[in-house]
Formats: C-alpha cells, structure tokens, sequence
C-alpha cells in the first residue's frame, strides 16, 4: 500500500489519540457528522451502526461493534466509508438474508485491520466497484448456541455434535463478491469459513498475499474475468481453489498446499480461457492440478510434487501449452482420462516439462532431454473409485508397460507427450548462459 493511500488511516489515528470519549451512542454519532468526518470509537462494546454518508470510522485498543446474532453488524450503504481497527462481531445466520460482519452496498469502501469473527459471513461486497479489503483477520462462526428444537430443524446444527458445532455447509464466506469491479483483498488471514474468498460476476480486480487455511474452498470462483490472483497461500482446505467459467486470469506465485481428503485438489481449473497459471506451488494436495473442458491457456513454471495425483488432465481442453513445469514425486503424475483436444502443446519453442520418470539422456548438454517423453495413465479413474488398485501402480508389470510406451506407443493406453522434457539441470544451466552473456564482452 502507498504512503498517499494510507495517510488518512495515520492522520485519523494521530486525531484519535486526543480525542475526548462521548457519551452518545456511535449510532448517534454517525448520524450527527458531518460528511468525510473522521470518527474515533473508544475501547468497549458497541452495538450494530448503519453508515450511510462518507465517514471513517477508527477503533482505539478494545473497540468492538457486536451485533445482537441478527442481520449484518457495520452495514455500508454509502461510497468512500472507511472501517479500521475494530473487532466486528455478532451477524445474524441467516444465508438467504445475506447476514454478515460487514455489509457493503457502497463503492470505495475500505475496510482495514479489522478482526472480524462469531459471524456468518465475514465481509460481503454487493454490487460495488473500488472496494480495499486489507489486512483483516477474519474468523468463521464455528459453533452456535445448543438448540431446544430436534435436531433436523436446527440451523446447520451437525447431527453427529448436535450441542453447537455449526457445519461447513452452513457457515459464510470469509470475503463474498457479487457483481462487483475493480477490488483489491491484499494481506487477509481467513480461517474456518465455508469458502475462503468467493468471486461471482466480480471483474478487473486483484488478490494478494491474503493467508487463507480451514476451510471449504480456499478461493471459489465462477464467471469472473481479468482478475489477478499473486502470492497467496492456500492450505489445510477441503479444497486449495476452484476457478470455473472464466477468463483471462493471471494465477501467479499462490501456493496450494496440503489440501487433502478423498476429493481434494490443490487446483481445480474448470472451463476457464486465455489465462495464465504460471510459477505456483501444488504441493501435497490428493491431486495437484485438475484441468478441464480449458482452452487457450498458458501453464508455465509450476512446481508440482508431492501429491497423490500430479495431474488431471480431462476432456475436451485444447490449445493449452504447458512449459517448464516440475511434475516430481507424485504417487501417480498423470490421471488422463479421454484426451479428446488435439491442439494441446507439452513444450513451448523446444522447451518441455521436467518429469522425475523421464530419461536424463542429454548429449549435447542443454538441458533438454533428447528423446520425446510419454507419460503413462494405466489405471485413470480407476485408482480413485478403487483405492487398492493404486497398489499396482509400482508393479513389475506397469514398469514394463512404461518401459515399452517410452519408444513406441501401446495403442488404447492414454499418455501424454512431451516433445522436449528437462533434465534436472535444466535451469542451474540456463542460470550459467545467462550470467554469462550478462557479463561484459572482451575486446
């Protein structure tokens, strides 16, 4: 964040610290200022605040506004509303309502340092442009109060702790967009919400250095086009993202790891177009990167290793290109299905993919391989609906299978070609040309 954006934060702060405590309500208060007047909220409790005129409101130490367990807490009705430094607390848990911590109907609201928590949805932005969603601490509801009624009737009550747990299903979202633009979530902490950060209908906007673990999906996203996702971390999730319907994305340096369970992806892609997925760690997810019905896209400089399934590439993606990914470690590195695209490139101006199974044979020493690779799916879904059969995956016979495809292909087994695979020196020698043509010439 720059210095001329964070100036009225810092002025406001400074005015704050010599600021009498009043006795009227902050509801009060809101309604006597005057337009862009900045308000100081004093340690202690507050109840629910409607803002509908340009304010910033700054919470001293120990400010909290805790709703009453109904509707939305801080409700932004008007444009250029600023909320920083406060505990946000208490919305309703109605999903059809839309309850939330933060309600915002306003363009260029900024909401800033807050920690947010005991809420169904954290921050939810409807229909604006402009908002700054920067360093909040965000805390899904995870329990509620035990219910007198059976059990059937209770909201989102779990049937196996029927005393408070509050089931995945039936929490909020950390950060929910709708039919917004131009929105900036930089620096958040999200954790046991339903979904993480959720784009609908949300474009030109940007996500960054956000720390997302614990829930659902990390990032659930659909029908929202040029957006950039850069330097996040997705962990310890159902599921690390799901990015479906969408185009012209630039995914780039987010890590998805650790996201495990019997369906769980690190990255699911699904009918997304002319985006680029490039320098992004898929590390120790069920699978690693889920790719289908994409076209167009661009898969460049991802590591990923480590994972039950490296790979899955399904049907009807064509015009893809992938170069200079690491696929390293996988128990299975590639689940293939039916490859029906035919247009689909597996290396780029004669640069391949590093496979930890490919031949290292490299006579002329460029780092690239000099025999094609073939990457063999044996048993495709097969593993996944019948687990045991992973055991076979490692057998004599299979070894044998990939020793044979490796120089002819064996007809009716799905594999995919890599023309030009690296070797394990691929860029330690690529990083020696480089620095030698960096250095000065000699006459």
């Amino acid at each position: 964040m720059t210095a001329s954006f964070r100036a009225p934060l810092i002025i406001g702060a400074i005015l704050c610290l010599t600021t009498t405590v009043l006795t009227a309500t902050l509801q009060e208060r809101i309604d006597a200022a005057t337009p862009n007047e900045i308000i100081c909220i004093g340690a202690g409790t507050h109840g629910s605040i409607a803002i509908n005129k340009p304010l910033t409101l700054i919470g001293q130490p120990g400010a909290e506004i805790r709703g009453n367990g109904a509707g939305k807490v801080v409700a932004i009705a008007a444009d250029d509303v600023t909320v920083a430094g406060l505990r946000i607390t208490g919305s309703g848990l109605n999903l059809s309502d839309d309850d939330a911590a933060v309600f915002v109907t306003g363009n260029r609201a900024t909401i800033e340092d807050n920690t947010i928590a005991n809420s169904l949805h954290g921050i939810y932005l409807k229909k604006v442009s402009g908002a700054r969603i920067l360093n909040n601490r965000i805390e899904g509801k995870t329990t509620i109060s035990p219910s007198a009624e059976p059990v059937e009737k209770g909201i989102g009550q779990s049937a196996e702790n029927c005393d408070t747990t509050l089931v995945a299903n039936r929490r909020g979202n950390g950060i929910h967009q709708w039919n917004c633009e131009d929105v900036l979530i930089r620096g958040n902490d999200i954790s046991e919400t339903r979904d993480g950060i959720y784009f609908s209908f949300t474009n030109n906007s940007r996500v960054e250095n956000n720390v997302v673990h614990h829930t659902r999906y990390g990032l659930h996203y659909m029908y929202s086009d040029g957006n950039v996702f850069e330097n996040n971390i997705f962990a310890e999730n159902a599921a690390g993202a799901a990015i479906m319907f969408s185009k012209e994305l630039i995914v780039r340096g987010n890590h998805f790891v650790n996201n495990r369970g019997l369906r769980a992806y690190g990255l699911i892609i699904q009918s997304t177009d002319r985006s680029r997925f490039e320098a992004n760690e898929l590390e120790k997810n069920a699978v690693g990167l889920s790719f289908n019905q994409c076209n167009g896209n661009q898969v460049i400089g991802n590591r990923v290793r480590n994972n039950y399934i490296g790979l899955k590439f399904g049907s009807n993606s064509d015009e893809n290109s992938f170069t200079e990914n690491i696929f390293a470690r996988n128990l299975h590195p590639v689940e293939t299905g039916v490859l029906e695209g035919s247009g689909n490139k597996w290396a780029v101006n004669g640069v391949g993919n590093f496979w930890d199974s490919a031949s290292e044979l490299d006579l002329n020493q460029d780092g690239i391989g000099d025999f094609a690779h073939r990457e063999l799916d044996l048993f495709g879904i097969l593993r996944r609906d019948f687990p045991v059969i992973a055991f076979l995956s490692d057998s004599p016979a299979a070894k044998l299978l990939r020793f044979a495809n490796e120089r002819a292909v064996i007809p009716g087994i799905s594999s995919i070609e890599d023309p030009a695979p690296l070797t394990s020196r691929f860029w330690k020698l690529r990083a020696q040309r480089i620095a030698k043509a960096a250095l000065p010439s000699e006459r």
